[in-house]
């Protein structure tokens, strides 16, 4: 508090706006120190949250990415130097990786070949029409996850199985 004379002679005291003596000097209070520490605080989590989310996003696409490529190598392999029949099978592929193998026929249209390798000489086949289904399976952080890649293949069986 600060006394001041008025021009009657009457001594008068002053308290500054906040009620405290020298409040009126600069600086921050307490309080303000404190709400400024809380919103720097909230801010931090919010962006380690973000930084941590962005982490797991980048981890779980990678794994899907190695999925997708491990299908397409399951599927690339169908029909590559043995024909083609219904099946239904699966096995591991290993750090964590499950594959489950659907191949069923669409459909069948009987043809007749000639062998080129034998003038005038035909056989009987049939040109099958496959879907094949591949699903590949994983867990990323306890949580389940899937992906499922089809296509169709078609395959020719001869009379004589060839």
């Amino acid at each position: 508090m600060r006394q001041t004379d008025t021009p009657s002679g009457q001594a008068r005291s002053h308290r500054s706006s906040c009620g405290k003596p020298g409040a009126g000097q600069a600086g921050f209070t307490l309080l303000e120190v404190m709400i400024a520490f809380v919103i720097a605080a909230m801010a931090l989590s919010m962006l380690y949250q973000g930084a941590t989310g962005g982490l797991r996003a980048t981890a779980s696409a990678t794994r899907t990415e190695e999925a997708v490529s491990l299908a397409k190598s399951h599927l690339a392999a169908i029909g590559r130097g043995e024909g083609i029949a219904p099946q239904e099978s699966s096995g591991v592929d290993g750090d964590g990786f499950e594959w489950h193998l659907h191949i069923a026929p669409l459909g069948t249209r009987h043809l007749t070949l000639t062998d080129a390798d034998r003038a005038n000489d035909s056989k009987p086949s049939d040109a099958i029409l496959f879907d094949v289904r591949l699903t590949e399976s994983w867990n990323d952080a306890g949580h389940p996850h899937q992906i499922v890649i089809g296509t169709h293949r078609l395959d020719i069986h001869t009379a004589e199985g060839q």
